[in-house]
């Protein structure tokens, strides 16, 4: 009776609950998949164990590596670093060789004798079929011309992907400047060309159909021969010029190229010979969407003649002139901001840097007229001293459209004594006031203005706080339909906790001001 009734009982369980549900179902089936998956994933370990390299005593586990991953590793690594990696083991002996790519510096030996034997060695054991890296750096003579005819020849034979040939020289004329091989004017492999110090000079055909980087520097360029290699270049997108000299006319009328990097202008002069005779350098780029000018032009302004395809610009420059010509230049400089302003009326993203802001300031001093902007994202780098403030009026005054304000502090130096002066003997009034009164009037900030960014806010605060703060209380009193404000420290800072207290101070006083919203 008991085995009955146990039984029954049983049966009767069952009956009362009834049948499974699908949730007891599913809740079986997940953990039958769970069970499965861990049976899995416990094969799969036990598998890797059984087929992982057994590892000797004292055998590390990079040596175990695919020859792939250990090559890419060594890419990473100076070339002389790489050869040092054959000491280790057998298995290491001979694998620098295959390396694609190689990196040698001249610094980094005692003599340049050294260093021409150490790039011939190692270029006569390397074996890789193809480069994909190829440079070199160190301070060139005219009679070492032989030994970078051989390494420039051993790149293109590998079909190089990245070449570049970084040579510094004592030589300011350029007339010791190492002549580029006709052969190079012909590589149908190479995509990114670097070149310092060098001539560039093609006699025939320039045909370069796989280039899309270009970098020249420190040379001089003759206007035929850019043109001759930039139209031999029909994929090329990127061009650079960095202190390049000897050239008054850009005609770059290329389909494939987007971004132009004017870096710097310096006028090259030898004994006895007189510096560049033209004091302008024109600009003709009609295709290109994007355009630099930065660094110091000494002697030289750029002067925009078409840039009607223009999207980004980047005006962070200065100008240099000798001591005795300074006053009588400044009305070159006025002229230089004005007209490339002007030039660059169209474009979509504009940036100014400190030097063309600071003359900015001056001419608003002067109540010079500037051109009106188009731009819907604008940049200004500024020092947020007082002298800033005029400039950074007129042109957020100029810039009717701009939805994007972006205010970049940095500290770098730049040749602005002169133009401090210039503007404290015309300065008859106190900048801050100017801004505090109702002079000012910005239309776009009621009408467009909905991002504002503000970068590099740091150790300067010390200096700049009066001025940081008056800026930033304008925008949020006038900023009408301004959606956010960004406020950012550097990326670096020297006394990164003795700031987190002014950082503070500076939060509390930011959201004591009052709200913009009860205020319209």
């Amino acid at each position: 009776m008991e085995e009955e009734c146990q039984s029954n009982g049983s049966i009767n369980g069952e009956t009362e609950r009834g049948p499974t549900s699908n949730t007891d179902r599913n809740l079986v089936s997940e953990e039958q998949e769970e069970e499965e998956e861990e049976e899995s994933s416990d094969d799969h370990r036990t598998k890797r164990i059984k087929h992982a390299p057994i590892l000797e005593e004292g055998e590390d586990r990079i040596s175990t590596l695919p020859d792939s991953i250990l090559l890419s590793i060594l890419c990473f690594l100076p070339t002389k670093d790489a050869v040092k990696t054959g000491v280790l083991s057998k298995r290491w002996s001979h694998l620098w060789t295959s390396v694609p790519s190689l990196s040698f510096e001249g610094g980094a030996f005692q003599c340049i004798d050294d260093f021409t034997s150490a790039v011939d060695r190692t270029l006569l054991l390397h074996r890789a079929p193809k480069l994909r890296n190829f440079f070199v750096l160190f301070n060139y003579e005219t009679h070492l011309k032989p030994c970078l005819d051989l390494w420039l020849r051993f790149a293109t034979t590998a079909k190089v992907d990245q070449l570049s040939i970084l040579l510094t020289s004592t030589d300011f004329s350029g007339s010791e400047a190492y002549p580029l091989p006709q052969h190079l004017y012909t590589n149908e492999f190479v995509s990114e060309l670097v070149f310092y110090f060098c001539k560039i000079k093609p006699n025939g055909v320039v045909n370069l159909s796989s280039l899309t980087r270009l970098t020249i520097g420190f040379t001089a360029l003759c206007e035929v021969a850019i043109k001759k290699v930039v139209m031999g270049s029909p994929r090329l997108e990127y061009l650079e010029l960095d202190n390049c000299c000897r050239l008054n006319r850009l005609d770059l009328v290329s389909e494939s190229l987007r971004k132009l990097v004017l870096h710097s202008y310096f006028m090259r002069t030898s004994v006895g010979r007189s510096p560049d005779p033209v004091f302008e350098l024109e600009i003709v780029a009609p295709k290109i969407k994007s355009l630099e000018i930065l660094g110091c032009f000494l002697m030289k302004k750029c002067r925009i003649k078409d840039v009607s395809s223009l999207v980004e610009a980047k005006l962070d420059f200065n100008c240099e002139v000798k001591e005795e010509d300074q006053e009588s230049a400044y009305k070159e400089y006025e002229q230089t901001v004005r007209e490339l302003l002007e030039s660059l009326h169209h474009v979509r993203e504009l940036t100014v840097g400190k030097w063309c802001l600071m003359v900015l300031s001056i001419m608003s001093l002067k109540q010079l007229p500037s051109p009106l902007l188009k731009c819907k994202c604008l940049t200004m780098k500024t020092s947020m001293k007082k002298w800033d403030l005029l400039g950074m009026a007129r042109l957020l005054q100029s810039s009717p459209y701009v939805e994007t304000l972006v205010i970049n502090i940095s500290f770098y130096y730049t040749e602005l004594e002169f133009l401090e002066r210039h503007y404290l003997h015309y300065c008859n009034y106190d900048d801050m006031s100017h801004w505090k009164s109702k002079e000012i009037y910005f239309k776009f900030l009621s009408l467009r203005l909905k991002a504002i960014k503000i970068f590099g806010f740091g150790e300067s605060l010390f200096h700049i706080k009066e001025v940081f703060f008056l800026v930033v209380q304008f925008l949020l009193k006038n900023a009408k339909v301004m959606e956010k404000m960004v406020i950012t420290k550097p990326w670096v800072m020297q006394n990164e906790k003795a700031m987190l207290h002014v950082f503070l101070q500076v939060a509390q006083k930011l959201l004591s001001f009052p709200d913009p919203l009860l205020m319209q």
